[in-house]
Formats: C-alpha cells, sequence, structure tokens
C-alpha cells in the first residue's frame, strides 16, 4: 500500500490508544477504497450516523445480551467511520466548515438516538425519571465532546500549522456569513455558530493567548521555536483530554447495558465526565498561563 501523505495523517502523539492502534488503522485501509470509488467525505459521515442509528435500534433491547453485543459492534462501525470522513477529506482536498460541522453534527445525532433508545425503554422499567438524567448527560455530553475537539485541534493547528484545523472564532465565522443563502445553509449555518460557541465556552478558550501565539509567529524569524513551545507545554494536557473522547462512553454504554441498567451510564456521564471536565479545564488554564509567560518572556529577550 502506497505510504499516506502526512497530511492525511491524524496526530498520532496526541491519539488515544484504542485509535492508535485499532480505530484508525481500520479507518486509513478504508480511505484509500473511498478515495478510489469516489465516495465524498460527507457521505462517510452520514454513513457512520446510520450506524449510529442502527445501534441504538439494537441497544433498545438491552435486556438481551446478544442485542447489546450487537449494539457494541455497531459502534465500532461508527467510530471507523467517524475516523474515516476526516482522513478522506484531507486525502482529497474536500475539507471545508460545513464539512466539519456536518462531521459533528452527525456524531451528536448519532448518540442523540442512542440515548433515547436507552431513555425510552429503560423508563418502561424504572419510571420517567430517567429522562431528567439522560437529557442531563446529553447536555454534558455535548460540552464534554466539543471542549475535547477544540483541544485536539488548537494542537494541530499551533504546532503542526494544519491548514485544515485552522481555530475558526464564533465572530469571525458570523462576520463570514454570505447574505442570500437558503434555509438549509442558514440552518447549517446557524447550527456550526452554535457548536463554536459552545466549544469556546466549554474548552475554556483563552483569546488574550491566541491573539499572542499569532503575534509571536508574525514577529519571530523562527516560527518552529514557537510550535515547539506550544507542544512542550501542551503535549500531556491534550493528551488528558482524551478521557472525554467517545471511545470510553461507547465502552461505558456496552457494560452499563451488559449490567442490565443504562441508567449507570447516564451517571457516569454526568458525575465522573463532568467532574472530569472540571479538572481538565482547571489544568489546561493553568498550562495557558505558562505559555503566555514565556511567550511574554521571549518577545521581550527577542
Amino acid at each position: 500500500m502506497k505510504a499516506e501523505p502526512e497530511q492525511v495523517k491524524r496526530t498520532q502523539e496526541i491519539e488515544e490508544a484504542t485509535n492508535l492502534y485499532f480505530i484508525h488503522p481500520i479507518s486509513r485501509v478504508l480511505v484509500t477504497y473511498f478515495a478510489r470509488w469516489g465516495v465524498r467525505p460527507n457521505t462517510v459521515s452520514v454513513l457512520g450516523m446510520v450506524f449510529g442509528g442502527l445501534a441504538a435500534l439494537a441497544y433498545y433491547h438491552y435486556a438481551q445480551w446478544p442485542m447489546v453485543v450487537l449494539g457494541f459492534v455497531l459502534m465500532i462501525a461508527w467510530h471507523i467511520m467517524d475516523g474515516s470522513d476526516g482522513q478522506l477529506a484531507r486525502l482529497t482536498g474536500q475539507t471545508s466548515e460545513l464539512g466539519k460541522a456536518l462531521d459533528g453534527l452527525c456524531d451528536h445525532l448519532s448518540f442523540v438516538l442512542i440515548y433515547v433508545s436507552l431513555s425510552l425503554a429503560s423508563a418502561q422499567v424504572l419510571g420517567s425519571w430517567v429522562w431528567i438524567l439522560s437529557v442531563a448527560a446529553g447536555i454534558s455530553h455535548v460540552a464534554q465532546a466539543t471542549a475535547y475537539e477544540f483541544q485536539r485541534q488548537a494542537y494541530d493547528y499551533w504546532v503542526f500549522d494544519k491548514a485544515s484545523a485552522r481555530i475558526v472564532r464564533p465572530k469571525e465565522f458570523e462576520e463570514r456569513l454570505p447574505e442570500g443563502r437558503s434555509l438549509a445553509r442558514r440552518m447549517l449555518d446557524f447550527m456550526m455558530l452554535s457548536y463554536l460557541r459552545v466549544q469556546f465556552r466549554m474548552a475554556g478558550v483563552n483569546a488574550m493567548l491566541m491573539a499572542d501565539l499569532e503575534q509571536a509567529l508574525q514577529e519571530t524569524d523562527d516560527q518552529s521555536m514557537i510550535r515547539q513551545a506550544y507542544r512542550q507545554f501542551n503535549l500531556h494536557a491534550v493528551k488528558s483530554w482524551s478521557l472525554l473522547c467517545s471511545n470510553y462512553r461507547t465502552l461505558a454504554i456496552f457494560v452499563a447495558c451488559l449490567a442490565g441498567n443504562p441508567v449507570y451510564f447516564f451517571l457516569f456521564e454526568f458525575v465522573l465526565l463532568n467532574a472530569t471536565l472540571v479538572w481538565l479545564r482547571y489544568m489546561q488554564g493553568r498550562q495557558n498561563r505558562a505559555l503566555q509567560e514565556w511567550l511574554a518572556l521571549s518577545m521581550v529577550n527577542s
């Protein structure tokens, strides 16, 4: 198989272990065929959502362990598609803000279908109060996932200067919206803008640090020094953010359903992962302040 261009690969040094050694190797093989067959990245995103919907149907019957296993297998298929669409977009030069938005939307919808399925099934046994916990878990999921994705994107942009990972601020996105858009396009743009706003808020984005980094890169003759500094300050932190990746949710859903009670998963999402988000934001804030101090000193001494 022909070697894959470096810009197509996800950044392996910050990749979660199950992605690095299982999901993404399979995705890379599929991407070569998708590219050969002319499959579009957005089609892969939608296909992944289909697998997520089928998993939701299987998990509705969580009282039957073969259906739980089937749901887990279908979710693995979703993960593989989710790892393929971005690689395919970069390989074929079809990256776009709209494609990123569709990818994120399909991902979230897949989990929404599973949350609804588990809530419908478990509420019949435990009562309608389950919906309160599942909605709280779902809102938590959006906050956690968007924060995690921002940290990965920021690392790719500041360390490796990946054009597809360029950070678009909500205000910048809003100002670039053209007039005369169709209703469907306005709805997609609204969802993308909402996604960016949630992402910036939940990830604890330091706007001043972003401005300092941009200024430092413009004023220095050695950009690699700035990029390596970002890597040094944030490599361990970004790896820690992987605790919020969807892989652990998939495993938690499987374990909770095998145990016969999806509520265990909702509690895992709402209590444990939210506590993890709070800790990660605190840790990231410390790293951001340390990097700002380093940038201030380096600019004074340059």
